[in-house]
């Protein structure tokens, strides 16, 4: 009677290591779904704030415009993304959050441009983690063109 109970129980526990996987997996699957999803809007909500604001100052990576002069020089501007990026999709996030808040510091001061528009990025391992985390900064000089 022991050796049929020992045959049950041991055959139950065979099927539990792929169960516990199999919903596992589908946890996962979920999740990263739902985080694209997520990202997604997060995404397109940026870009359309960026659109916008794109209307009131003008972004150059060049030092100078062609067709207009310079009248006033506001200032250096920094913007440091504040999502930490950790794959492609978050990257091109952090990217945008980055240019959105540059333009949207340079607006509130009072340009209608940012001459000398430079991206840089930042590397660094997240603590407890084996990744390695991104970071965009994006610089510029802000002014007033005519």
């Amino acid at each position: 009677m022991s050796i049929a109970a020992a045959t049950q129980t041991s055959s139950f526990f065979g099927w539990m290591p792929i169960v516990v996987c199999i919903l596992a997996g589908l946890t996962l699957y979920r999740w990263n779904r739902r985080n694209k999803t997520v990202a997604h809007h997060q995404m397109d909500r940026m870009l359309s704030d960026l659109e916008a604001i794109k209307h009131h100052v003008l972004l150059a990576s060049t030092d100078e415009l062609p067709s207009q002069t310079v009248i006033r020089t506001i200032g250096y501007l920094e913007s440091l993304s504040a999502i930490e990026a950790a794959s492609d999709a978050d990257y091109r996030l952090a990217e945008c959050d980055a240019m959105l808040s540059l333009a949207k510091d340079a607006h509130a001061r009072g340009a209608n441009a940012i001459i000398g528009l430079r991206k840089t990025h930042a590397h660094y391992d997240q603590p407890g983690s084996q990744w390695r985390v991104s970071r965009v900064i994006y610089t510029g000089t802000a002014v007033i063109v005519k």
